[in-house]
């Protein structure tokens, strides 16, 4: 079904993508459906291309042709190309009930209206079935579903859960009936039409479901999967029970690039011109990373004088060749060599005024030391005067953020055509300021023993839950806590002196943890929003020596206190699996939609010290 409810692009890339259940108003819960009815919708746009967004490097690192914008609704008018365009649904969860008699049903996926009360009389209670037909009213999803650590989802047993064994459904009418006796779970009574009754006590006991001999079906309802139509593919995990709202039900998987110059800064703009128009054909002729030349003689031939022939026929192999070897970095997933080229363009000031991506480098001895040592702690400034980031939605995970599940297996996870080469995505312009962090006072400041103590908590915290999910360690350093907790401190900061929201501004931490030979120590903070504030400049100009320095000197000075100190800062851990130490609501963190971590991996202590050893603090140094 394709809902009427109107929802933002942005959203359907995160945090509302394919397979995740959107409470819309009037108790209605819909799921986004997979890529192959979203291609049904996209076959019938002209022009074809009007909804496709290019953006080469992140496409061959994801592994495809090109993205997608999620379609935007336009009324039907004369003119409008187009026209009523919808993102398609599906109906989750199954089970309904009536909250006047608590009459249940369970309703097919592609059920295009709320089912209204079926009036069924259970002999004793309220009961719908003196009412007349178009005047019973509609019925509302249950609150309790169950998934599995595959990502798979599937309605709450009911029938099962009530004879605590499995039955056939058939013959079976159930009744919910909550808060009858109180708020709790005990206050939600399940009546079968056979007389049994039982609450919601211990439904959500870990492996409740196995006890009852109920495992994990394999379903994937976004894609039309179900054991009940036929789908035979049995997962067999345990199952967890959860509230449909709860915030470990959805994690969407969202990959991000910015927009970087194809081509070096060096080459000059007619060779450039001359590739792009060319450069499939020029492309296709190479083996093994070698060109062939002759196709080059061919292009050179045409476009540039005979005279001058040999002289640009060496010159473009020799851009091409430096692109081609640059794009053989993206064959891989891994995060962070594909951050090390956006550091690199960043100091290297990659770009220009008429490009995407336009970078000044200020030198850190520019800034004034009078009210904190910028050239101590900073090497150098970046103001990103303009930038394109591209959010590509690959996947989704549910009970943790990670799952350890590959890229192409998350690819296939929202889609049954294997044909379909196009993620989802949103391409949206800003600006930013970057910092990048001392190398060699970094190495100083971290090699402290209470710094490093304190790294091991929140390492060994974060790690415990991922080890016991089969999750790969991951490996953390004082320079990446101390460059994290930084960025939400400056934004919280920015947002203060700049007037945007902080959920407007944005961090992109670039931090050396897989590959120790290529040091990055950075952040970007910016703005990258679909609206005006995208583009207001007013970040860089903060950026700004005179307006830096005591913008940074504010966000240290106010870090130095939370209003739930001495109990944050002396905390061993606060937070979802207590992984930050001295950061909470009242000093660090920030909206979801800002931090690249889900506001974990935090500890001010960090950058000011604690109460009992101040002079740990990098910033106190």
């Amino acid at each position: 079904m394709s809902a009427i409810k109107p929802v933002r692009r942005s959203q359907l890339i995160s945090p509302w993508g394919v397979g995740h259940m959107i409470n819309f108003p009037n108790d209605e819960s819909l799921m986004v459906a997979g890529l192959d009815l979203w291609e049904e919708i996209y076959q019938r746009v002209t022009p074809h291309n009007e909804f496709t967004i290019t953006e080469e490097r992140l496409a061959r690192r994801l592994g495809v042709k090109d993205f997608r914008l999620p379609p935007d609704f336009r009324d039907p008018e004369p003119g409008v190309s187009n026209p009523s365009l919808k993102i398609p649904f599906i109906r989750f969860p199954r089970w309904h009930y009536c909250t006047r008699c608590g009459y249940m049903e369970k309703v097919p996926i592609f059920h295009s209206q709320k089912p209204t009360c079926g009036g069924f009389d259970f002999g004793s209670g309220r009961s719908c079935s003196d009412i007349p037909v178009k005047r019973r009213q509609r019925l509302i999803p249950v609150r309790f579903i169950a998934v599995c650590p595959h990502g798979h989802i599937q309605d709450f047993p009911f029938i099962e859960w009530v004879h605590q064994n499995p039955v056939n459904e058939t013959g079976h009418q159930l009744r919910l009936r909550a808060g009858r006796s109180s708020g709790a779970l005990s206050g939600i009574e399940l009546t079968c039409s056979c007389g049994i009754r039982k609450t919601m006590v211990g439904a959500f006991n870990e492996q409740s479901l196995t006890r009852i001999s109920v495992t994990c079906s394999g379903d994937k309802p976004w894609l039309g999967i179900e054991a009940e139509r036929g789908n035979t593919e049995h997962c067999g995990q345990h199952l967890t029970v959860v509230q449909k709202g709860a915030s470990n039900v959805y994690f969407s998987q969202v990959r991000s690039s910015i927009y970087l110059p194809q081509w070096e800064s060096s080459v000059d703009r007619t060779i450039v011109e001359v590739l792009e128009k060319n450069w499939k054909f020029l492309t296709s002729g190479a083996v093994n990373g070698n060109f062939d030349r002759l196709r080059f003689e061919l292009v050179a031939e045409q476009k540039f004088n005979p005279d001058k022939n040999e002289y640009y026929l060496e010159k473009l192999l020799d851009a091409a060749s430096r692109k081609l070897n640059r794009d053989d970095n993206l064959d891989d997933d891994s995060e962070e060599r594909y951050r090390k080229m956006e550091y690199d363009a960043i100091l290297s000031e990659a770009g220009g005024e008429n490009q995407d991506f336009y970078v000044s480098k200020i030198v850190s001895s520019n800034y004034d030391d009078s009210q904190i040592s910028f050239s101590t702690f900073f090497s150098n400034i970046g103001l990103v005067r303009k930038l394109r980031e591209t959010r590509a939605f690959v996947g989704f995970s549910r009970l943790l953020p990670e799952d350890g599940i590959s890229l192409e297996d998350k690819r296939n996870f929202i889609k049954l055509n294997k044909a379909i080469s196009w993620l989802p995505a949103i391409a949206v312009k800003g600006e930013g300021v970057f910092f990048e962090f001392d190398h060699d006072k970094l190495k100083e400041w971290s090699s402290s023993k209470q710094i490093s103590e304190r790294t091991d908590i929140l390492s060994r915290n974060y790690n415990l839950p991922r080890e016991q999910k089969g999750i790969e360690r991951r490996e953390l350093k004082p320079e990446f806590i101390l460059i994290h907790t930084f960025a939400h401190l400056i934004i919280n900061q920015f947002s203060f002196e700049c007037g945007y929201g902080s959920s407007s501004l944005r961090e992109r931490i670039y931090c050396n943890l897989e590959f120790p030979s290529d040091p990055m120590n950075g952040v970007l903070i910016y703005t990258a929003s679909g609206d005006s504030e995208g583009s207001l400049g007013g970040l860089v100009r903060q950026g700004n020596p005179g307006n830096l320095e005591e913008i940074v000197y504010k966000a240290i000075e106010n870090a130095r206190w939370c209003s739930s100190d001495p109990i944050c800062i002396d905390t061993n851990g606060q937070g979802p699996n207590s992984c930050n130490l001295a950061a909470c609501h009242n000093c660090a963190l920030l909206p979801e939609t800002s931090c690249e971590e889900s506001n974990m991996l935090l500890d001010r202590a960090m950058l000011i010290g604690t109460l009992d050893n101040p002079s740990i603090g990098y910033f106190n140094q």
